[in-house]
C-alpha cells in the first residue's frame, strides 16, 4: 500500500488512522449519504470535515482529490491493486 502522504488533500486533513478509508464530507443530503451507507455495511473509516463556509471544497487540497469539488470524496487505501 502506498502512503495516504502523496495526496495533498491529507496535508489539509491528515488521517489518524490512514489504513481506512478516508470520507471528506459535510451534513448535507449528499454527504450523509455516504456516511449512512459507510455505517450501514460496518465498514471503518474517518470522517473529515469539508467547510463550505470556509470554501474548502475550492482548497488545491481538495481539488487534487476531486476536481469538481464536489462531496463527499472518498481516499480508499485498499484501492485499485491495493493502492490508495
Amino acid at each position: 500500500m502506498t502512503s495516504l502522504d502523496q495526496f495533498p488533500i491529507t496535508k489539509k486533513w491528515p488521517a489518524e488512522n490512514p489504513e481506512i478509508l478516508q470520507l471528506y464530507s459535510l451534513a448535507t443530503p449528499n454527504g450523509v449519504k455516504a456516511s449512512i451507507m459507510l455505517e450501514e455495511i460496518g465498514l471503518p473509516y474517518e470522517a473529515h470535515l469539508v467547510s463550505f463556509e470556509n470554501n474548502d471544497q475550492l482548497t488545491p487540497e481538495f481539488l487534487s482529490l476531486n476536481p469538481n469539488n464536489k462531496i463527499p470524496a472518498i481516499i480508499d487505501p485498499n484501492g485499485p491493486q491495493g493502492q490508495p
